[in-house]
């Protein structure tokens, strides 16, 4: 897996993944961290969402491209498409849910 540079080379594009079971708190993971937000509501993704995120490190401005995948069972075959070109996997679960920490063992083997 690797970066995706654009044409100016000081632009990076980096994607990550967000995975984890449904209702971890993966949307807002994603919310918080691009968006500064909170949402105490829950509604499950269908399929996939994205941000973009831009950070600036020594000089370079890097773009994060943050894919936000659904936990449920019946997008897991889909969600393995999304993991294409990805640099980076952030795996969530939920600390009061100890199902969620125990499915963390079987999104490692779907990365892999």
């Amino acid at each position: 897996m690797k970066a995706i540079k654009k044409k100016d080379d000081s632009d990076v594009i980096v994607k990550i993944v967000i995975i984890g079971d449904s209702g971890v708190g993966k949307t807002n993971i994603l919310l918080r961290f691009c968006d500064n937000d909170f949402k105490i509501s829950y509604s499950a993704t269908i399929g996939v969402d994205f941000k973009i995120k831009v950070i600036n490190i020594e000089g370079c401005k890097i773009k994060l491209q943050i894919w936000d995948t659904a936990g449920q069972e019946r997008y897991k075959n889909i969600n393995q498409t999304y993991y294409k070109g990805a640099i980076g996997v952030i795996l969530a679960y939920s600390m009061t849910d100890e199902k969620s920490f125990e499915n963390v063992e079987n999104w490692i083997k779907q990365i892999h």
